[in-house]
């Protein structure tokens, strides 16, 4: 999408729409690349998807779940989003995943994310974290933790493009002010043009991020992971330790031999037995290096709630005397 270009998009939410738009999707070259985005209410196996979107560089297919219903993935959709032969860009793709899989039971393939991607180039230009302090035990390699960008950050960090900055930033507004927003209709225009920007902007950011062979390569792996990590829980805690800002370990780079089935007691996630120090291990209570930073954040939170609590009650304990002094 073009800088201050108005997106291209079709809202697809009849039968006769959505025949047309699957046989475009269907008729593009395997060779080029898509893009995809789904959207809901609190989107995860747990909430509501109602919107996935579709596009091409040049067209955004809007496919409105909520009037089409399982119709929209038994035409094309479902055949689509689980070709593995069909790269799909995406950006930050593990709700959406989990959310196909829990309530439609298509597993999403042929990912490349572009979040991650983002984390391999910042590797790339400032220094790969992961490649520092090799000679460190595992679990004191704090410098592997990395903070993940959102889709507006690096639309602000390597784009042109203030028009996209702000179809996003006004559909996010909207969506603040009403969670429900994504499942009522009809569907506002400016919701209409997010979605759209949502996925045609990733083809723009994908190639000024760019990939080496062997990134891409690298990508493709770690997209896979990336796909599978929620989806592949058969619970999920939807805490803080499960989601948050932080580039989930060994999605883009691990031994997998090293894995010994070591669970992280904040995640879940299973980790080789170096992640974890012997203090930890002993008690019972390991953390990966992720959750350890995440657990640091909620601890200073708690302590400054608590010392705002403190004051406001010597406050009020100071008024309460002062008032019946008078």
């Amino acid at each position: 999408m073009a800088s201050g270009r108005i997106p291209n998009y079709l809202l697809v939410d009849n039968n006769i729409a959505l025949n047309e738009s699957i046989n475009t999707l269907k008729n593009t070259p395997t060779s080029a690349l898509l893009a995809v985005d789904c959207e809901g209410v609190d989107l995860s196996r747990k909430g509501k998807l109602t919107i996935v979107t579709v596009a091409t560089e040049e067209r955004a297919f809007i496919f409105d779940v909520i009037k089409l219903k399982e119709e929209v993935f038994a035409e094309g959709l479902r055949e689509i989003l689980e070709d593995k032969s069909r790269a799909k860009l995406m950006f930050d793709c593990r709700q959406d995943s989990d959310s196909l899989w829990y309530q439609y039971r298509v597993k999403l393939n042929g990912v490349l994310d572009v979040q991650l991607q983002e984390v391999l180039k910042r590797r790339e230009q400032f220094g790969a974290s992961a490649s520092s302090g090799a000679n460190q035990r595992r679990s004191q390699r704090l410098n592997e933790v990395e903070n993940i960008y959102g889709l507006n950050r690096c639309i602000k960090l390597y784009l042109d493009d203030e028009e996209a900055r702000k179809t996003k930033e006004g559909g996010t507004n909207q969506v603040m002010k009403d969670k429900a927003v994504w499942q009522k209709r009809p569907i506002s225009g400016s919701l209409l043009r997010y979605c759209a920007v949502d996925t045609l902007v990733l083809f723009k950011l994908y190639k000024v991020i760019g990939s080496s062979s062997q990134e891409l390569a690298q990508l493709r792996v770690a997209s896979e992971r990336y796909a599978d990590m929620y989806r592949a829980k058969s619970e999920r805690s939807f805490d803080r330790y499960e989601m948050n800002a932080y580039l989930p370990l060994d999605i883009i780079s691990c031994d997998e031999s090293a894995y010994q089935g070591i669970h992280c007691t904040g995640c879940k996630r299973i980790f080789p037995r170096e992640e974890f120090s012997k203090n930890q291990l002993s008690k019972g209570n390991q953390k990966c290096r992720v959750c350890k930073k995440v657990k640091q954040r909620l601890d200073t939170n708690a302590h400054k709630e608590q010392r705002w609590l403190r004051r406001q009650r010597e406050e009020e304990s100071f008024g309460y005397y002062d008032s019946d002094s008078n």
